[in-house]
């Protein structure tokens, strides 16, 4: 993917991920969508920390056309080295999709190096919740913004686990 077709692919994978997340979740998702910007950054915090984090700072973002969006990504382009599309959030009349982005310049500097000229690839990505044990059983896509439910799930989860293992 170049600098001009940077738009095009997004644009492309969006339908895709659309479809992902409505083949793993039983929400209605809406093709109508609006967009946040989120860098992904290094971190020594757990998985869940993290995502803790990344959504209380996505829940103060205002989301956004696609097209008000591009020229930021176009003015990152050239240190874009990875792009994760997901769904943010999901009702019946509005997706709002997380474009994350990994910088160039947040790998090594050796790495950074042999990857200096190569373009950005481009993922869809749909965050599944910690406790599903089937990966066939459709789940709510908007789980990580139900705090209490998601305490509830590992609750049990990790009940279960210990009378299994005990």
């Amino acid at each position: 993917m170049t600098s001009n077709t940077l738009e095009k692919g997004i644009k492309e994978a969006v339908p895709k991920l659309l479809d992902l997340a409505r083949e793993l979740t039983g929400n209605d998702i809406s093709d109508n969508c609006k967009f946040i910007l989120t860098e992904i950054k290094d971190s020594s915090e757990n998985f869940h920390v993290q995502r803790l984090l990344r959504k209380k700072e996505n829940d103060k973002k205002a989301p956004t056309t696609f097209s008000d969006l591009m020229p930021t990504l176009q003015n990152l382009y050239d240190n874009l080295y990875d792009i994760n599309l997901h769904v943010y959030r999901a009702k019946k009349q509005l997706t709002i999709v997380d474009i994350r982005y990994y910088s160039k310049s947040s790998l090594d500097q050796e790495y950074r190096q042999k990857v200096l000229h190569v373009p950005p690839m481009l993922h869809c990505k749909v965050a599944q919740p910690p406790w599903l044990t089937d990966k066939k059983e459709k789940f709510d896509i908007n789980w990580e913004h139900k705090q209490w439910l998601t305490n509830w799930k590992l609750f049990w989860a990790r009940r279960k686990l210990k009378h299994q293992s005990g």
